[in-house]
């Protein structure tokens, strides 16, 4: 099992480069209005999931480092822009400090198929460290800038988990909300344009704990009818 989820986190996030190569966004210059709306929806729940893999905190002087990723199994139905029945994602790095009274600080970067995208937030965690059962609050917003859009995110939810030696599972729910922007498109009508989408998040995975301190992850997240299965592999001490 733990072999399977370290092959299956080293696919997701090099996929990244596999999606870069097939252009993933060429295509929106041909966006009309009616796409704007999905294809946010479908942005949003790549930057807002896969955040955490558990409610715990890290306690004040302590660090997390991971390589992470997403991938939606295809786009929303009404999205002109994306290729119809093909999945497409994310990989990005992010680090983790502790810091006092319960509250984790994040930043996340990422950068492929022309868009970069740089973000952060912060963790509060409502239960004790040593406790089994785990919650913990989370905000996290994140700026996407691409050639043809950018987008703005913010999200904000609530992941729990059971934290045992070796296995953890986590379970969370959240709520994303992105504002996109228009930039390059043919229909010059639409050069600008602004639109904003907010949709519920549900999340639940596994995190799997080697040599101490390591760790993989890899979870299944359902959000605006879609499906999303999400991955990491990371060291926190």
């Amino acid at each position: 099992m733990k072999k399977l989820l370290f092959v299956f986190s080293l696919a997701l996030i090099s996929s990244r480069a596999a999606y870069a190569a097939s252009g993933t966004y060429s295509d929106f210059p041909n966006a009309v209005a009616s796409d704007l709306k999905p294809f946010a929806r479908d942005l949003g729940g790549l930057l807002g999931s896969g955040t955490n893999q558990t409610a715990r905190v890290l306690g004040f002087g302590g660090f997390d480092f991971s390589a992470r990723g997403v991938m939606q199994l295809e786009p929303e139905r009404k999205n002109g822009i994306l290729k119809k029945n093909k999945p497409f994602g994310l990989g990005w790095v992010q680090a983790e400090i502790g810091m006092p009274f319960r509250i984790d600080g994040f930043i996340k970067a990422a950068s492929f198929d022309n868009m970069a995208v740089a973000g952060g937030g912060l963790k509060y965690g409502l239960t004790q460290p040593q406790k089994k059962v785990q919650a913990m609050l989370v905000v996290n917003g994140n700026l996407a800038a691409h050639k043809f859009f950018y987008a703005a995110h913010l999200a904000y939810g609530l992941a729990v988990s059971i934290n045992t030696p070796v296995v953890s599972p986590y379970f969370g729910v959240g709520m994303d909300n992105t504002r996109l922007t228009v930039q390059t498109v043919n229909d010059p009508s639409l050069a600008g344009k602004r639109v904003s989408v907010a949709e519920p998040r549900y999340t639940a995975g596994v995190k799997m704990t080697f040599l101490n301190y390591g760790y993989v992850s890899g979870g299944y997240t359902y959000t605006h009818g879609r499906g999303l299965v999400t991955a990491g592999l990371g060291l926190r001490i």
